[in-house]
């Protein structure tokens, strides 16, 4: 197998990270194999923010969990029980903002291309990553209103709309990989 299908096979979603900081230079090497995901015509509409503060994270994981907990008030003991922060206390969270679009084109899908970069590029590194939608709980959330301060916190430029996160750090554990599941597949072939 080759390296980068190797890279593909090894990704997991992880949920348990040490106390030990993701270096600045992974984290740029991460993000600019995420820059470097294609974009539909090109028009790369987004919009990085790469958390490293603890302060801000932990402000972001108690705003989205009140979200969360008003849907669903079970997440809540859920989170108590594992003794963690909604973003299992990873070290560095990197959310992504996009401008949506009203045409043939999907801001939406362009995040996910970026993403699975970031995430592809964490695993080469040997740092664990999970692709977190807990993050935009707290930007959506219309009752509480969190939106506003948190994209201008985050600095979005006008127009953004915060899309997807994802964690980042160094594992605690070794990872599980989502099973390969190939029935859902077919070829047609002449």
């Amino acid at each position: 197998m080759n390296a980068v299908l190797e890279n593909i096979a090894a990704r997991h979603s992880c949920r348990s990270y040490t106390k030990q900081p993701v270096s600045r230079a992974d984290l740029e090497a991460i993000v600019k194999a995420g820059v470097q995901a294609p974009s539909s015509r090109g028009n790369a509409p987004w919009y990085v923010a790469v958390v490293t503060d603890p302060e801000l994270i932990a402000d972001l994981s108690r705003t989205a969990l009140e979200v969360l907990v008003r849907r669903e008030a079970r997440q809540k003991e859920k989170f108590e029980r594992l003794g963690t922060s909604l973003f299992y206390d990873a070290p560095a969270l990197i959310l992504v903002a996009t401008r949506p679009s009203h045409d043939f084109t999907s801001s939406d899908l362009d995040a996910g291309l970026l993403v699975e970069n970031m995430a592809l590029a964490a695993t080469s590194l040997g740092l664990g990553s999970c692709v977190c939608g807990f993050a935009t709980q707290a930007f959506r959330d219309l009752k509480a209103g969190d939106g506003e301060r948190l994209s201008r916190l985050f600095e979005f430029p006008w127009g953004y709309e915060m899309t997807v996160g994802m964690i980042v750090g160094h594992p605690a554990a070794p990872g599980q990989q989502h099973p390969t599941d190939l029935s859902k597949v077919r070829f047609f072939e002449a």
